[in-house]
């Protein structure tokens, strides 16, 4: 398994389409609301060679990664995520459900500040 972040425009109307699939909505939106809601972000593909994996959404600091279920638990490498989390400082939120993801979080650094919410770096303090 060879897994990349491809962000060319045809690549990241493929991640909006795979990351909406992939997000675990407490409310669905309207895939237009969404794609408009996402208009400011960066929104690249996760991809094994061809195959979608999933979307990684990053705005300044903010990122979240949106996987596939047939992925789960068998795609993040620590290089991969180094080049997906935002540096100096970054902030997420794990949706409930995925709290075995904080541990992973945890173990590079980031610190839980209540409600989900990770950060690590300026933002935490550190």
């Amino acid at each position: 398994m060879t897994l990349r972040l491809l962000d060319d425009p045809g690549a990241r109307q493929t991640a909006l389409r795979v990351g909406y699939r992939a997000t675990d909505w407490n409310e669905r939106p309207d895939y237009g609301a969404y794609t408009e809601a996402l208009s400011a972000w960066s929104v690249r593909l996760l991809a094994d060679k061809k195959e979608p994996v999933g979307a990684v959404y990053t705005l300044g600091s903010e990122f979240h990664v949106s996987v596939l279920p047939e992925w789960r638990g068998r795609w993040a490498t620590r290089g991969l995520l180094k080049k997906i989390i935002p540096e100096p400082e970054a902030v997420t939120r794990v949706t409930p459900g995925h709290e075995h993801v904080g541990g992973l979080l945890e173990r590079l650094g980031f610190e839980a500040q209540g409600d989900g919410i990770y950060t690590k770096g300026a933002q935490d303090g550190n």
